[in-house]
Parts: structure tokens; sequence; C-alpha cells
């Protein structure tokens, strides 16, 4: 195995790891139901309220597995979104089992930017993934166990997000149209804090997502 992987509770959860030229870990945890999720520090803390999911897919975004969606263990990808409107990018990964993690971006990759929007998608610019930077920094996407079926969620926040505290998942989640509803209605829960007067808003979130296949 690399150097470095990302991780969560001991186990990888990944269909893909993060090779990085050093070590590191990053863990995605569940947010506690009553008190702010502890993402990262320049990134505003998410409170969980009852709320209507909004539509899925309001920004327009689309996501590209680059080369394909077919994928072989060992090999290396990345990915291309872009998006009618601007917003902050998270891609989380479901793997052949059903786990679940966020892999872009990392606690890792947020600490070794530069500025606070490392994760920013402008309209009409394919974003990639690994970023130039994170490439020149040695980051790559390598395909690992377990084979089989997976899928790829791009999410797009309005405001400006960065990690997302995934909660454990009691059951198996049952392919893309299972996953996007799961993350649609947990996200629509998400309450985002004012920086000037603490009021908690509401965001608006935009989903896209792909399957792939390992092998």
């Amino acid at each position: 195995m690399s150097p470095a992987k990302l991780v969560s509770r001991k186990q990888s959860w990944f269909a893909i790891v993060l090779l990085l030229a050093g070590s590191g870990v990053a863990f995605a945890a569940p947010p506690p139901s009553a008190a702010p999720s502890a993402g990262a520090t320049n990134a505003p803390l998410l409170w969980r309220v009852q709320a209507p999911r909004g539509p899925a897919n309001a920004a327009g975004v689309a996501l590209e597995i680059l080369p394909g969606p077919t994928v072989n263990i060992g090999g290396k990808v990345s990915f291309g979104v872009t998006a009618r409107k601007p917003g902050y990018l998270m891609l989380v990964d479901v793997d052949a089992e059903g786990r679940m993690s966020q892999i872009f971006p990392t606690a890792e990759l947020l600490a070794q930017s530069v500025g606070p929007d490392m994760n920013l998608v402008k309209p009409g610019v394919q974003f990639i993934v690994p970023t130039p930077a994170a490439q020149q920094r040695g980051f790559e996407y390598v395909v690992a166990p377990p084979a089989g079926s997976a899928v790829i969620v791009a999410i797009l926040s309005e405001r400006r997000v960065q990690l997302l505290d995934l909660p454990d998942i009691q059951r198996k989640l049952q392919g893309p149209a299972d996953t996007l509803s799961y993350l649609s209605d947990w996200t629509s829960q998400l309450r985002i804090p004012d920086s000037g007067g603490g009021r908690l808003l509401p965001n608006n979130w935009s989903f896209d997502i792909k399957s792939y296949s390992i092998k």
C-alpha cells in the first residue's frame, strides 16, 4: 500500500485511495445530533435541522470520471466537474460494499491549501480533481479494492462548505438513486451559521452522481 491513504476509524472505506508524497490521515465522522460539525477550521460549522428537501441539481452540476466509468484496481483516476452556478465542491465516494467517504476536499488537502477557496467551482469552467496544485504536491487518486459497482457523488454547496461529517449508515446504500436520495435528504437538514450575526442560514445543494465499475 502507498505511504499515505485516506482511512476512517482504522479501516479504509474507499474504493479510491489518495496517494501523497509523505504521510497523513483524514477522518470522516458522523455529526452529533444536537451539535455543530467539527469540520476544518477555515470552513463554517454545520447544524442539523428538520427541513424539506430542495431541487436535486439547481446549479446544473455535471460530473465526469476520467478516463471513464470502468477502472482497474491500481489504476489512476481523476474527476471533472462543471456547473452553471458558482459553488463549493465536495466529492463523496460510495464503494462496492456501500461504505461512504468524502474524498475531496480532505482535511489534509485543506491544511496544505494556500487560499481559503480551494474547492470553489466557477460557472462554465471545468474543475479538475485532483487540482493542479495538489498534483504538484504528489496527490493522485488510485483505485483500490473492493471490486464491483460503486458511485461517486459531486455535491455543490452554494455557501462555503468544505468538509462534511458524513453520518454512519446503518444499511447498505443500493445504487445511485438510493445514494442520491439519502444524501439529498441529509444535506437538506444542514444549516450554516452566519459569520456576522450567528443566525442559522439555509443552503442550496446540487448533486450529480456517476456509477463506475472496479475490476
